[in-house]
């Protein structure tokens, strides 16, 4: 398992240094997407940062903690209410579809912000974390905004690690329980 993971980080870290310019130019967006087995994050991410190294004097990493920006969003709501109206909804309201918005919104503003506070070396967004977004939402609805709605501020490639598992070539299983297609980008 770890080894295939290995060869996914090697990869990608590969693409950077080397294709940097060139990444997501024939699937029309700059995203590089890792899908690993959700048990594995931790060891994923550090193996991450170790291959990282390899482009760390050329490029610059970004880094989007989905969870951190996620719990921030919860907190300001009030946990008990997202809950309430989760378990409650009122007629007409979709308290899901309301609350992936906002986390998205809240996410994109946050890319936004560190990605206008850059300077120096050519930079390289990398969301970690996401399996924050589930059962809500998922990496594909965040990337379909950050491409669809947002592409003027994307300038750079973003990396991806997604939990769960690739199904097809384009086709992965996030979090192992909902399947999400990659229109746009490379999936490892």
């Amino acid at each position: 398992m770890n080894g295939d993971i290995s060869w996914k980080i090697k990869e990608a870290a590969s693409r950077i240094k080397e294709r940097y310019h060139f990444i997501g130019h024939q699937t029309g967006a700059p995203f590089l997407a890792i899908v690993f087995p959700q048990e594995a994050e931790l060891w994923t991410m550090k193996e991450w940062h170790a291959q990282a190294g390899i482009f760390a004097d050329q490029y610059h990493l970004i880094y989007a903690d989905l969870l951190e920006i996620t719990t921030r969003c919860l907190d300001q709501l009030g946990v008990e209410n997202v809950i309430a109206a989760l378990s409650d909804p009122m007629p007409g309201t979709n308290p899901e579809a309301e609350l992936a918005n906002l986390w998205i919104s809240e996410i994109i503003a946050t890319m936004q912000a560190k990605l206008s506070e850059h300077q120096g070396k050519p930079p390289v967004m990398v969301i970690e974390r996401t399996a924050a977004l589930y059962p809500v939402t998922g990496p594909r609805y965040l990337l379909q905004q950050l491409w669809d709605v947002h592409s003027q501020m994307i300038h750079c490639p973003v990396v991806v690690f997604i939990p769960g598992r690739l199904l097809e070539q384009r086709v992965y299983l996030f979090m192992n329980e909902k399947e999400e297609f990659m229109y746009r980008g490379d999936v490892l």
